[in-house]
């Protein structure tokens, strides 16, 4: 009688544990579908680059489709005056065209585009135009180059803090959400193996 009843009372526990553990599997694949987000891949020209001759259009190339919905482009000088341009999408790469020549000195270009899977994506590349031929302006292009080369400097140190929210703790080299169902799916193993052997000795 002792072993009817608690014959179904172990089958059950062996099911509960079962169904934790693919809870654990379950939510580690979320973890890492969730870090494989687009992101830029590379830029024409890239952040911190000095031009020797002013760019007709700028080229960001991405992991992922990007779409034309929520897309902005924002492109400044070095005195934060927005200089006027025009878009286009063809899949992966976004160009930017400036509708006028672009003189020496130093732009930027902030970029906030959704990406297919509907995440959001927030650049900004910073670089110097600094054309020795150009006659317009060369005597202030000289005096401010000093200031414009180092303001790229500044910039490429704070990429990696916009890139770092984008992306889940590691920890030992691993994701922490990974390290966590890792954690658990361990502890699930020794309760099952606890009561197993407390099944032995009720027999």
């Amino acid at each position: 009688m002792t072993d009817t009843i608690q014959a179904p009372r172990t089958a059950t526990r062996i099911g509960v544990l079962v169904a934790a553990v693919l809870l654990c599997l379950m939510t580690v694949c979320g973890v890492s579908s969730a870090q494989a987000h687009d992101e830029l891949i590379s830029s024409t020209p890239a952040s911190g680059e000095v031009l020797k001759a002013a760019p007709k259009s700028l080229v960001l190339t991405f992991s992922g489709d990007i779409k034309k919905i929520g897309t902005i482009l924002e492109l400044s000088d070095g005195k934060g005056t927005n200089v006027d341009t025009t878009f286009a999408i063809d899949r992966r790469e976004v160009t930017v065209t400036p509708s006028t020549t672009l003189a020496n000195g130093d732009y930027t270009l902030i970029a906030r585009v959704v990406s297919s899977d509907g995440h959001p994506i927030d650049k900004k590349i910073a670089f110097e135009v600094n054309d020795p031929a150009a006659v317009a302006g060369s005597a202030p292009a000289t005096t401010s180059a000093p200031a414009a080369s180092a303001a790229p400097s500044a910039t490429p140190s704070a990429q990696p803090s916009a890139e770092a929210d984008d992306t889940t703790t590691p920890v030992a080299g691993m994701p922490a959400g990974l390290v966590w169902a890792i954690i658990g799916i361990a502890g699930i193993g020794i309760i099952a193996l606890v009561l197993l052997k407390v099944r032995r000795q009720t027999k």
